[in-house]
């Protein structure tokens, strides 16, 4: 088996325990209703671990005694903090039952299915999203070596060879793994589920907390399961679509996103919690703002340790304009002194918690630019001035179609009542929408694709879905017009948005079950465990290896080595260019394309034993797997070189070299 269920939901449990330990008490600050606490806790409990857990295990082992020890700790601290009765930000006078729970626990099995593996006969498949979790490696890299982890996709000598990279998340699915013991892999399947239900039950909360109504709750589910409607347009439509609108790559609708993405996610979700706190230190004279400060700062940096653009730009825009909002209010009521102070301890605690991330990542901008400026390209012909309604008018439509309109149609359908007390709140709702669209619309990441267009706008996505789950819980099939024009988008819009968010489900969990094809690529990703724990056993955890780049490349959309990156449990000095532009950010385009057509080159038989004397002096390259399906497979040279000597193989499988 290439997975173990059984270590899947350890770890599962694992880092349930983690987010309930630390975010239950903390969870008083926000609502006063215990079933809705329960839903916010793990987010905020992990949001308070992630960050500051790398802050420490920067100077302590990582080892699973020290990992319980510092979650206790953790756990007493905001025990301690949060005793005593405390005013919360909300008070919900409904909460989803049991019922609900069991359905959304269900509905998040669907992104961890996309990325276990698949069976065919006697071959092994995966969905598309488990490129993206090619980063299981940087999973396994925290787990067997600690902080702050060395980069698991390129060694150079010379180099520090230290991860670029927002690996938050990775740690906490790495914590998983150490007290566990589950693969990288493992605990990378388990987070990534439990990443999907904690971000559907922040959802639920704030749609039920808005709506004051517990059916709020049952709305969250299908919207989450909406895709775009490009595809529907195009089923009606042939090529007309395509005739006028830029061939962009799409933004994505969460059921897209929660498997390919979970880091993303989590940081989006996060990020929602973190300006709920920061609503209630702006508007609520309730005291604790300082231990709520605290809290805030901690999830501030790892929402920012989780994703550069979910948690960092987007709060980087939506805060300090909900800031300067409240400027007016807070200044009546005379609280400007307290609340800069209590922001001034948030800033502290964020840079205390994220400083050793900020200055990992700064090093990038020495060798790569990172954003530019742009307008988002919608129809053929580039004219920005058509661009800039049309993005609003037609592609956010397109993309976010039932969501979208329902926000509008919220926004005009508020009660007085409800506009006067929640004006504040809404305010937050309003900008955390916008502010990151915009973002898309004018800015975009140049490191390798347009991550941050594609990921800024997550909490968007989750605040719009929370408030169309709020709309059709207390509008639909009302006799009055918001009532006519919410019950119409439904009816409309629902079915074919959750069968276009379906195609991409099963495309991911069940075509290759049910379709295939078993190959011979295939065939030998099942049996790879076996070559890579051979290789385990003869290279150490901090030692890299070399293995084709473009090894069992069929088995992803994208050709590449995936085995390598979730099996393998041990460092590559050269991987696919893709990885190495990604995560290797030390290195510039040009150079990142020279490391991988060395070791390609290299793999098809052009290796000379100069070669390989660069492949393991200059690449550090310990270990030399290589496979019958390599051109470099039984070439003389592997025979007769001082450089690597056979210590391993299967007969006409692999051959381990050293």
């Amino acid at each position: 088996m290439l997975v173990q269920t059984s270590s899947i939901i350890a770890s599962a449990l694992v880092s349930s325990a983690i987010g309930y330990a630390i975010g239950l008490p903390v969870s008083k600050y926000f609502d006063s209703n215990i079933r809705m606490r329960l839903l916010l806790s793990p987010v905020i409990g992990l949001g308070i671990f992630g960050a500051a857990g790398v802050s420490i295990f920067h100077f302590l082992p990582l080892t699973a005694f020290n990992l319980i020890l510092v979650v206790l700790t953790f756990s007493a601290v905001a025990l301690w903090l949060s005793k005593g009765t405390i005013d919360p930000l909300l008070r919900s006078p409904a909460s989803p039952g049991f019922s609900w729970l069991a359905v959304a626990f269900l509905l998040c099995l669907f992104p961890t299915f996309e990325i276990i593996p698949q069976y065919y006969g006697g071959s092994a498949g995966v969905g598309h999203p488990i490129w993206d979790h090619a980063k299981i490696a940087i999973v396994n890299e925290i787990a067997q070596n600690g902080l702050p982890p060395a980069n698991p996709f390129h060694s150079e000598t010379g180099s520090s060879n230290t991860l670029i990279y927002y690996y938050v998340w990775h740690f906490m699915a790495a914590c998983s793994s150490v007290i566990t013991g589950a693969s990288g892999w493992e605990a990378d399947i388990a987070l990534t589920g439990m990443t999907a239900l904690f971000s559907t039950f922040v959802v639920a909360w704030l749609a039920v907390a808005r709506s004051r109504c517990a059916h709020a709750a049952w709305w969250v589910l299908p919207l989450l399961l909406v895709g775009s409607l490009k595809p529907v347009v195009r089923f009606v439509s042939g090529k007309w679509l395509d005739n006028w609108m830029v061939h962009e790559h799409g933004l994505q609708t969460w059921i897209i996103q929660a498997p390919w993405v979970p880091q993303h996610v989590f940081s989006g979700t996060l990020a929602l919690i973190a300006i709920m706190a920061y609503m209630r230190i702006l508007y609520c004279n309730a005291g604790r703002d300082l231990v709520l400060a605290v809290f805030m700062g901690a999830m501030l940096a790892s929402a920012y340790g989780s994703s550069m653009w979910a948690g960092g730009f987007s709060l980087l825009l939506t805060l300090p304009i909900v800031g300067a909002l409240s400027v007016s209010h807070v200044a009546r009521a005379k609280r400007l002194l307290q609340v800069f102070i209590s922001l001034s301890v948030t800033a502290v605690m964020t840079v205390l918690c994220a400083g050793v991330l900020i200055y990992e990542q700064s090093s990038i901008l020495h060798n790569r630019k990172v954003v530019d400026f742009w307008v988002f390209p919608i129809f053929l012909g580039h004219h920005w001035f058509l661009d800039v309604p049309g993005f609003w008018l037609v592609l956010i439509l397109l993309e976010f179609g039932i969501i979208y309109l329902s926000f509008i149609i919220w926004s005009l359908a508020r009660p007085l009542e409800d506009i006067k007390r929640y004006a504040h709140i809404d305010r937050a709702f309003f900008v955390s929408v916008l502010a990151p669209l915009l973002c898309t619309q004018l800015l975009h990441s140049v490191i390798m694709y347009n991550d941050l267009g594609w990921r800024v706008l997550i909490p968007s996505i989750l605040v719009m879905t929370a408030l169309t789950a709020a709309l059709f819980s207390t509008q639909i099939g009302k006799s009055t017009l918001i009532g006519r024009l919410t019950t119409m988008t439904a009816i409309i819009l629902l079915t074919p948005s959750i069968l276009s968010g379906a195609k991409s489900v099963y495309s991911n969990t069940f075509r290759f079950r049910v379709e295939g094809p078993e190959t011979e690529e295939g065939t030998a990703f099942k049996a790879s465990p076996d070559m890579w724990k051979a290789v385990r056993e003869v290279t150490p955890p901090n030692e890299a290896v070399a293995n084709n780049p473009l090894d069992l490349a069929s088995v992803t959309h994208i050709p590449g080595n995936i085995s390598w990156a979730i099996l393998s449990q041990r460092r590559h000095c050269g991987t696919t260019v893709g990885f190495l532009r990604a995560y290797a950010a030390q290195l510039t385009p040009e150079q990142a394309s020279d490391v991988y057509n060395f070791f390609v080159d290299a793999f098809e038989a052009t290796a000379t034993e100069d070669q390989l004397r660069v492949m393991k002096d200059k690449y550090l390259c310990k270990t030399l797997v290589v496979t019958s399906r390599d051109g470099l497979w039984g070439k003389p040279v592997l025979d007769n070189n001082s450089v690597y000597k056979l210590i391993s193989e299967k007969k006409g499988k692999w051959r381990i070299y050293r």
